[in-house]
């Protein structure tokens, strides 16, 4: 299901942008699951308090065998069925080592069990022998997704970020990715802060209370 309006015709190859989810995870869509590389700008994806939303971009980085072997703190993390939960994720699901992932302030040391909070992916890698640092793939596939707003996505059944395009980000991005996001929200152009802030508190360092399933 795609939105009325064309974004943009075709997936663009970042060099680099910071997340990702590895290829083979699925979003949830008001028409099933859909592999994160079939999902196409102007896609309806639903999100976790916005309801449906389209999506305006989509970035694919990919990492060769020889660069995972040369830069080790690339390697994905690698989350088993239930290692946050029940159904969290369904399936096993393979992100970037900083893309963040929506925890349940219960499951925090030191935070209210009903706070929600953004952690990075690899800070849960090794709390349990569902959640571990994979170090055996040979090339890795990253997609990530930027929305007229930071979102928050279901992947494998696992609350995960959307990409939010801050001026670090709009950095690191090659021409042709930073034209298209600039065509698509002109305002960055203006400020590179523009872009709205997520809803949700972002943390590193935390304590998390992560068991085996």
């Amino acid at each position: 299901m795609s939105f009325v309006e064309q974004i943009e015709p075709m997936i663009a190859g970042a060099s680099a942008f910071p997340g990702g989810l590895a290829e083979g995870a699925n979003l949830r869509t008001p028409c099933g699951p859909r592999r994160v590389e079939n999902v196409r700008p102007g896609d309806m994806i639903v999100t976790r308090t916005n309801g449906l939303q389209a999506v305006r971009l989509v970035w694919r980085r990919r990492l060769s065998a020889e660069a995972l072997r040369a830069n080790p703190a690339l390697a994905p993390i690698r989350l088993k069925p239930r290692a946050l939960g029940p159904m969290m994720p369904r399936n096993d699901l393979v992100v970037a080592p900083d893309h963040r992932v929506l925890i349940p302030g219960w499951r925090v040391a030191g935070w209210p069990d009903e706070a929600q909070l953004l952690v990075p992916a690899a800070e849960i890698a090794g709390r349990s022998d569902a959640a571990y640092v994979d170090r055996a793939r040979d090339d890795l596939t990253l997609y990530q997704f930027v929305f007229d707003s930071p979102q928050v996505l279901n992947a494998n059944g696992l609350p995960v970020e959307s990409l939010s395009p801050d001026a670090g980000v709009i950095a690191t991005l090659a021409l042709a990715e930073r034209e298209a996001l600039l065509r698509r929200f002109p305002q960055l152009t203006r400020d590179p802060t523009a872009y709205p802030p997520t809803e949700y508190r972002s943390v590193t360092g935390v304590d998390l209370r992560v068991t085996s399933p």
